[in-house]
């Protein structure tokens, strides 16, 4: 949270510091205890990926749509390089992770549930998962450089995370609401292991920042860095035409990515899905992803 001297006298008069101190001291003891949680599948999905060890590993957390998941997964076998996918379910529905489980074995991808989050609050419930993963299971792999995206981030280009990173110790999309404080979106963004791994890492959020999910690392990462010496990912929005579609315009991140957006808790994909059903077959036939691109 902000230090003390950084909040208004307005702030005070308002009790805002002491507000915000009580709801980040019970958001880490909830953090604590849910990853304390060890579901019974953890050691035998250790065990099946400690191969992983020193290699590249992109986390998936799912939240209740098997389609956005197996059309990333299918994206994923043809455009990461030297990445295994590795996909969570946060979901709160049983129906929903019966078929996701079934979508990553169609897949070929490694899948565990996380411990059931029943909190509604969707920066919260995705920043305790990003931790419980982190604490539970990256932390055990050790891999060489990991990776968070999006269950509905589709790569349609060829993705070389080691080449994105290049010599910095993280990359991805920059995101935060004031100027001097800023973190990567918790949709996108690779870290180096070896530089991160005897930080403190804490995925929640840091609102009186400005910083969504993943904000909280501000102090153990981010401050480190001078923001304007390092490279991020391009955040855009390109217009494309389909065949049988009208014309649309879509979030682009980093020129290999297209975010479906706002699928999660809104069940928002019911109201995209042609669009989207229309993209991924068209892919399917042709994955020359940039000839829909239209000025």
């Amino acid at each position: 949270m902000l230090k003390l001297s950084e909040f208004s006298f307005k702030d005070w008069l308002k009790l805002r510091p002491l507000d915000i101190a009580f709801k980040q001291v019970r958001n880490d003891v909830w953090l604590s205890y849910y990853t304390s949680q060890k579901p019974a599948e953890l050691n035998q999905f250790l065990a099946d990926n400690n191969h992983l060890a020193g290699k590249n590993i992109a986390i998936v957390v799912a939240f209740e749509q098997p389609w956005a998941v197996n059309w990333l997964l299918q994206m994923a076998k043809k455009n990461l390089i030297n990445t295994t996918v590795l996909v969570f379910d946060n979901s709160h529905k049983a129906t929903a992770r019966a078929e996701l489980e079934a979508v990553c074995k169609k897949n070929g991808a490694p899948y565990l549930a996380l411990p059931m989050n029943r909190t509604k609050h969707v920066n919260r419930s995705h920043g305790m998962a990003m931790s419980w993963i982190y604490n539970n299971v990256i932390r055990i792999i050790q891999p060489k450089l990991f990776a968070f995206i999006d269950h509905d981030l589709i790569s349609v280009s060829e993705v070389d995370f080691e080449e994105r990173l290049a010599d910095q110790k993280f990359f991805g999309r920059a995101g935060g609401k004031f100027p001097q404080y800023w973190s990567l979106w918790a949709g996108y963004c690779i870290f180096d292991f070896a530089y991160v791994k005897n930080k403190p890492l804490n995925f929640l959020y840091d609102f009186s920042r400005g910083l969504d999910t993943g904000g909280r690392n501000w102090d153990s990462i981010y401050s480190q860095f001078e923001k304007e010496q390092i490279r991020f990912a391009k955040n855009e929005q390109v217009n494309i035409k389909l065949p049988e579609s009208q014309l649309a315009s879509v979030q682009m991140i980093d020129e290999r990515w297209v975010h479906i957006g706002g699928i999660s808790y809104n069940d928002g994909f019911k109201a995209k899905s042609d669009f989207f059903g229309i993209l991924a077959d068209s892919l399917e036939q042709d994955n020359n992803w940039r000839r829909f691109i239209t000025i």
